[in-house]
């Protein structure tokens, strides 16, 4: 497990090099993030999807996600009062918002190959609702300009979101009882191969180790929050939620630590944030964290 984690943390730092050597632009990351996000990692959920037997008890992990994004937002909203509206929307526009597709995903593969994107994954259906619903309302609703909830462009994006309806797709012939043939899942186990290295590099592009001073107590006292929440609910987690399987409880536990989500500076970029300095910041940090995270995590508690 060691030596994976080494493969992925060199392909980080190739991304990051090629970014520093400017063989790779901002719009190359662009790309490179579109073919991540709605190629190579719904190939990756119809692999792992297809002909695997869902149990009842993990339609608890997307609720539990859209639980903890509602009140995560709500509460991270009230410790930010004396702040003008543009940073109060900068915190709830992060908080609860993961990385869990780009950055979780292949970590979650290495770590445990047969049933770690199972559960990651129902718990991404969540993340999904959290992300393309209640971070677009929060973005909006700070900025005052689209009136408040536009429910038709909140459907709207979760409905374009590719990973998402290839969930629900994948999600619907496993409750029918229905499976791919396996000829296209071969064609399917070609691009989820791709999945890894793609990833891994895009973060290397993505992390910038510039710090804006203007904005680092802002970052710092955000980012106390968002890892206190995180160990805060994952220690409810472990001991009050009422389920038997564990490994549910170590998925929130962990998911709730996953770096913040790349679609928060896409929508901060969509209603003219001046706060986007502080974004860029607390992505980059989270990045750093979540891999140590991880790594610790299965250097610890996953048997070899």
């Amino acid at each position: 497990m060691t030596a994976n984690f080494l493969i992925i943390l060199l392909l980080i730092t190739l991304g990051y090099i090629l970014k520093r050597m400017r063989y790779i632009s901002g719009q190359d990351s662009r790309v490179i993030s579109t073919i991540v996000l709605n190629v190579t990692l719904p190939s990756v959920v119809i692999v792992n999807l297809n002909d695997v037997t869902l149990t009842p008890s993990l339609s608890i992990l997307p609720v539990m996600m859209i639980l903890y994004g509602t009140i995560t937002k709500i509460l991270i909203v009230m410790l930010f009062l004396k702040y003008n509206n543009e940073v109060r929307g900068t915190v709830a526009i992060m908080i609860g918002s993961l990385n869990i597709g780009i950055f979780a995903y292949p970590l979650v593969q290495q770590i445990w190959p047969d049933v770690g994107l199972i559960y990651f994954g129902m718990a991404d259906i969540g993340g999904a609702v959290v992300m393309f619903g209640m971070t677009y309302f929060a973005a909006s609703y700070f900025k005052n300009m689209s009136g408040g909830l536009n429910p038709k462009r909140v459907l709207k994006n979760l409905a374009t979101s590719i990973p998402l309806m290839t969930y629900v797709v994948m999600l619907l012939l496993n409750i029918f009882n229905l499976s791919l043939p396996q000829e296209s899942i071969r064609f399917f186990d070609v691009l989820a191969a791709a999945n890894l290295p793609l990833s891994m590099i895009l973060l290397g592009v993505l992390i910038d180790f510039r710090l804006d001073r203007r904005y680092l107590p802002i970052t710092l006292k955000y980012l106390g929050l968002y890892y206190g929440f995180g160990l805060l609910f994952g220690t409810l987690v472990y001991y009050l939620l009422p389920v038997s399987d564990d490994m549910i409880k170590t998925t929130l536990q962990l998911i709730w630590l996953m770096p913040v989500g790349v679609a928060a500076l896409s929508y901060a970029v969509q209603f003219r944030y001046r706060t986007l300095p502080v974004i860029a910041m607390a992505s980059n940090i989270t990045i750093v964290i979540s891999i140590i995270t991880l790594y610790v995590y299965q250097y610890l508690f996953v048997p070899t």
